[in-house]
């Protein structure tokens, strides 16, 4: 049990690692203070966290995929994307990040769903509870987003149009291609989408007679066992 522990953590120490080494980068090499990107590259550790704690509070036994998955996605969502800035330097990096939240999310909730006995639903209604919680998850980041530049003013939304790029425009011909919903609308479709593709593994993994996601189900289901053995 004490080795399982200490592997469940794994992930969070390499997130601390990974971190250390952006924040050089970032102090450094690109030699930038913002306090906001230091607070979110802080954040990294403790989303990876997450799964471990919640596996010692509650008794359970959260699959260690998933566990690597938060982190690299908080790694790749805060490390790089903020810190490092890929946005800037790798197109659509913010639609590929959420595209990634919306499989990391759908897995996320179907774990949720099997440790409450939803292998009992239907399975439409189990794969469209994902759906709907997916993309709840995702229009409450769009919330944290705009509560975050109301507070600090830092444009995560892109609401901020670049009037350098006006050039020998009219005010309608700005404002025709300028939406500032733009970025928060694509944001819930490709979470969407993330979903579907999720839908896809899901059904590949059925094709494979359940052989890429059997871990997840034995770990899930695995506290059972011991008591229908105690039981009989």
């Amino acid at each position: 049990m004490k080795k399982k522990t200490i592997v469940d953590f794994i992930p969070f120490f390499v997130s601390v690692v990974v971190t250390v080494i952006c924040l050089i980068v970032y102090f450094c090499a690109l030699k930038r203070s913002d306090y906001l990107n230091v607070v979110k590259a802080c954040m990294v550790p403790v989303c990876a966290l997450v799964v471990p704690v919640v596996n010692l509070i509650f008794k359970i036994r959260i699959p260690f995929a998933f566990n690597i998955a938060v982190a690299a996605f908080a790694v790749c969502g805060l490390d790089f994307a903020s810190v490092l800035d890929f946005y800037k330097y790798v197109p659509y990096y913010d639609k590929f990040l959420h595209t990634a939240f919306g499989i990391v999310g759908s897995f996320g909730a179907m774990i949720v769903l099997l440790y409450g006995k939803g292998e009992r639903m239907k399975p439409w209604c189990f794969f469209l509870v994902i759906m709907l919680c997916v993309l709840g998850l995702a229009a409450f980041w769009e919330i944290f987003e705009y509560v975050i530049h109301a507070i600090t003013g830092a444009d995560m939304q892109h609401w901020t149009p670049d009037l350098g790029s006006v050039g020998n425009q009219t005010v309608n011909e700005f404002f025709e291609s300028y939406n500032p919903l733009w970025d928060t609308i694509w944001d819930m479709i490709v979470a969407a989408i993330g979903v579907l593709l999720f839908y896809g593994i899901i059904f590949i993994d059925k094709l494979c007679k359940y052989r890429m996601c059997k871990g997840i189900y034995k770990q899930v289901n695995f506290r059972s066992k011991p008591k229908e053995k105690t039981e009989e």
